[in-house]
């Protein structure tokens, strides 16, 4: 009798659980983040990190703390990045707070930085430089070395003087911060392997990564894939044109239905149909998506570890 993809799945171990046996060596705290990848890219040594969001509450940010300092005694995960999203359309309390170093994204980095590296998200659209140069001067005073420069999504509405005055491109977030501090900061820079979803080219996507590269980013994390063929494709296009950093892929945890195709839509990222012919027959069990997104990454994670295309894995946590 044919097993169901829930009793395939049933008995699957938790994620973290599943990923430790793939991670060696161990941390080195007092060293840069750059130094620490460049240490397990030369050593071959594996490592994963995490991605999380401030919540909106004191009481969840307590709980998803609690969660993290669990999860860093099971794999002890080389960083772990903060999502937050500024724009010119945030408010003026947002600003001061943020100035005052009170805002929920730095209170949360700097809390996680007291025990782990931290990667704080910064995105540019819409941000005059002196914006972004007291935003960094903030993070800086909470302790934060490890900056991932974005652009951002645009908004509708956004005043061009702002705009022209600003940052067009991530590229020059990062020569900016290059500029103003040297090699202060580790500057990450996201990659696209499908192709950025406003790229006019892939082969146009890869130059402007090339660029920020050559401004002074020190490592790359990928846009979310569902397919390993995708990833190592794009670090062999990445390496035949100059680009040497390293490129750690950007693997996305599958809870459900409805939020695999909400994102894959957002971000443009298409599901390929051998996926979706698994799991659209149990798209209403939860539990059932949610083990086989557990089988799914720790198979990826496995696959390109042993192609030896990178040395980490950058999981999105989405905050479970």
């Amino acid at each position: 009798m044919r097993e169901t993809v829930l009793q395939i799945f049933g008995n699957e171990k938790d994620l973290w659980f599943s990923i430790k046996p793939l991670i060696t060596g161990s941390r080195q705290p007092k060293a840069s983040l750059e130094e620490q990848i460049h240490a397990r890219t030369d050593s071959g040594d594996k490592f994963c990190s995490f991605e999380i969001s401030p919540p909106k509450s004191e009481l969840d940010t307590c709980q998803l703390l609690r969660r993290l300092h669990s999860l860093y005694n099971i794999c002890s995960p080389l960083f772990t990045a903060v999502t937050w999203h500024l724009d010119a359309s945030m408010s003026a309390s947002v600003y001061m707070q943020i100035l005052a170093g009170n805002h929920r994204a730095l209170r949360l980095a700097a809390a996680i930085g007291n025990i782990n590296s931290v990667l704080l998200h910064l995105s540019c659209v819409g941000l005059t430089k002196r914006q972004v140069l007291q935003v960094l001067w903030c993070a800086s005073d909470v302790g934060i070395r490890n900056i991932f420069a974005l652009h951002g999504d645009r908004p509708a509405k956004i005043n061009k003087f702002i705009f022209s005055s600003g940052f067009r491109y991530a590229t020059d977030l990062v020569s900016f911060m290059h500029e103003k501090f040297g090699d202060y900061f580790t500057i990450c820079v996201a990659g696209y392997p499908l192709g950025h979803p406003d790229g006019v080219s892939f082969e146009q996507d890869l130059l402007h990564l090339k660029e920020k590269v050559d401004v002074g980013a020190s490592f790359i994390i990928t846009q979310f894939f569902f397919e390993v063929s995708t990833f190592v494709n794009f670090v062999q296009w990445c390496r035949r044109i100059g680009i040497t950093v390293p490129i750690i892929p950007g693997i996305m945890l599958i809870q459900d239905y409805p939020s695999l195709m909400h994102i894959s839509r957002v971000c443009s990222v298409k599901v390929p149909k051998e996926v979706l012919d698994i799991i659209e027959p149990i798209k209403d069990n939860h539990e059932a998506v949610r083990k086989f997104g557990v089988h799914l990454a720790v198979q990826m994670v496995s696959h390109i570890f042993s192609y030896n295309y990178s040395c980490g894995a950058h999981f999105f946590t989405l905050n479970r």
